[in-house]
């Protein structure tokens, strides 16, 4: 994923180089792919930059820090930031510390409750209860979940309508804003995409000021020794027919999917009403995907712009389970285009 945001002059380590086929691809749509380099290969002091913050660079390779992956642990534990949302979130929250624990919460509780692995990504992570039919999902909490502690939370369900991500960097314990992303939720709360840019971004007006609050008041939280990305998520929901803010629903203090398209959109630099927007795109369960002819099968359909930004497949050919796939469009048409997009990869 760093490979369409790096630099030519910069040098990224792999476990698998990548294909010539993919580098041409990316380099004829604009982007300045670095060099690739393998463990042990490159000697001498370098800029560590990584996806999250755990290690250190040490004699050509990874290794890592103690230190900084229990700060790591704290900053991206959601328990530990109840602490930072506090007074910030208006739907109830409780740790959920055990089996015991957890049945009689879904006694007490009034349904329909979210539970939230301590640590996950991109919404997978979590097991709805709409229900008191539910209760077989119980089973599951330790395979999706990986076991206690968890999080409960209140589920909006339906009545949860945009989600948002803004973009932050943080430095010397500041916050500092870029820019906001508009997310593509499933109906079962899965990520599947984002998307920025366009003629005037939905509903920032309702719910940066309160982000804006929510980022004063834990910057004091953030410890000194973190430096780099962080993207807040939150969203939008009705009650009672009033539209509410949930000015987050996780941190996230790694590069996160908005932010590597945040990167990707400055380099291809399109005009601000044309709307960029990445999809993560399974791989079909027929098994066979001709990656390329698609692409450019559907550029010309649509009349937009594509880029894979994560090889299908590797060198040997195995599938991996996602890919990421990079578009422009026209604000109009990108509800159909990703529509569009979607069906005819997993077709």
């Amino acid at each position: 994923m760093f490979f369409p945001i790096s630099h030519e002059e910069d040098f990224v380590l792999v476990e698998e180089l990548p294909s010539e086929e993919l580098f041409t691809h990316w380099k004829a749509s604009g982007l300045t792919p670095g060099t690739p380099v393998q463990d042990g290969s490159l000697l001498g002091d370098v800029t560590l930059v990584e996806w999250g913050c755990r290690n250190e660079w040490y004699e050509g390779r990874l290794i890592e820090d103690p230190i900084r992956i229990e700060t790591s642990r704290y900053l991206n534990s959601k328990i530990t930031q109840l602490d930072f949302r506090k007074h910030h979130s208006p739907l109830p929250a409780k740790i959920i510390s055990s089996e015991e624990h957890l049945f009689a919460e879904l006694e007490e509780t009034k349904l329909p409750i979210v539970l939230k692995s301590e640590f996950g990504l991109a919404g997978r992570n979590h097991i709805i209860f709409k229900s008191a039919s539910d209760s077989w999902k119980m089973s599951q909490v330790n395979k999706r979940l990986f076991g206690f502690p968890i999080l409960a939370e209140f589920w909006v369900g339906e009545e949860r309508f945009f989600d948002f991500s803004t973009l932050w960097d943080v430095r010397d314990g500041e916050f500092y804003y870029l820019t906001s992303t508009a997310m593509l939720i499933d109906k079962e709360g899965v990520f599947r995409g984002i998307r920025i840019g366009g003629s005037e971004f939905p509903y920032s007006a309702s719910f940066l000021p309160p982000v804006m609050d929510l980022v004063r008041d834990v910057k004091g939280l953030i410890p000194q020794e973190y430096s780099g990305p962080c993207a807040i998520d939150g969203f939008l929901y009705k009650e009672e027919g009033r539209v509410k803010v949930q000015p987050v629903s996780e941190f996230n203090f790694r590069y996160s999917i908005g932010r590597i398209l945040f990167e990707v959109r400055k380099k291809r630099n399109p005009k601000q009403e044309v709307v960029s927007g990445i999809l993560i795109l399974p791989y079909p369960k027929q098994g066979s995907l001709d990656e390329w002819s698609t692409i450019k099968r559907l550029e010309k359909e649509l009349g937009i712009v594509m880029v894979l930004l994560t090889p299908v497949r590797d060198l040997s050919g195995k599938p991996y389970q996602n890919t990421v796939l990079y578009f422009e469009s026209t604000e109009e048409k990108e509800p159909s285009v990703v529509e569009s997009i979607w069906l005819s990869w997993m077709d």
